[in-house]
């Protein structure tokens, strides 16, 4: 199983840049040139669908639109489509900062990552995490990767790459919704992991 382990890491890495970071002409080119796409690990569930839609977009959508939508589903102004952190889920009044923020940043001293930040944000954001999850599966280290799947990400991710399904409006993100649940499913799967029975609240 950890011969895929450095595929996954790959996967982590665009995963993050997506939902993390504003997009900006340069990655949309090089998403649309380095033929990244083509090379997605094959983790046992079909995404050749959703690779066809980030395409498609890529070459439909002109920048503005990808930007926007980035902006409407996961930063605002207004109500945020998408809320990207995992204490929005899991806490009673929907507040970032919450109880699950604390156990994920417990979680990263124990393992020695300091997360860089300009600003300070909730460390639960799931952007952060794919970055925490991918550099996990580049140190091969299986047991740290069941932990924050089981503890930090499953309990609650579906209910993100649910509301991206439901929100986004460019194949760009609805696409690679779809590649990060299929990700986190076969991973689910594949380490038997059954996540903590957090209740949600969103």
């Amino acid at each position: 199983m950890t011969e895929l382990y450095p595929y996954a890491a790959a996967a982590c890495g665009v995963l993050h840049n997506v939902f993390y970071h504003k997009p900006t002409p340069a990655f949309l080119a090089e998403l649309s040139d380095s033929g990244l796409l083509d090379q997605w690990p094959d983790l046992g569930t079909p995404t050749g669908a959703a690779i066809a839609q980030v395409k498609a977009s890529l070459a439909q959508d002109d920048f503005d639109t990808i930007e926007r939508e980035h902006y409407r589903l996961f930063i605002g102004p207004g109500e945020i489509a998408a809320y990207p952190w995992g204490s929005v889920y899991t806490d009673k009044e929907n507040l970032v900062f919450g109880d699950t923020t604390v156990a994920l940043a417990r979680f990263c001293r124990e393992k020695g990552v300091a997360f860089e930040l300009a600003h300070r944000e909730p460390e639960d954001h799931i952007g952060l995490i794919l970055a925490l999850l991918g550099q996990l599966f580049e140190q091969q280290d299986q047991a740290g990767v069941t932990d924050l799947l089981t503890h930090h990400l499953l309990p609650w991710s579906h209910r993100f790459t649910e509301a991206v399904a439901r929100e986004a409006r460019t194949g760009y993100y609805a696409g690679f919704g779809d590649l990060l649940a299929t990700l986190l499913g076969d991973w689910q799967r594949r380490l038997a992991i059954t996540p903590d029975p957090l209740q949600l609240y969103k």
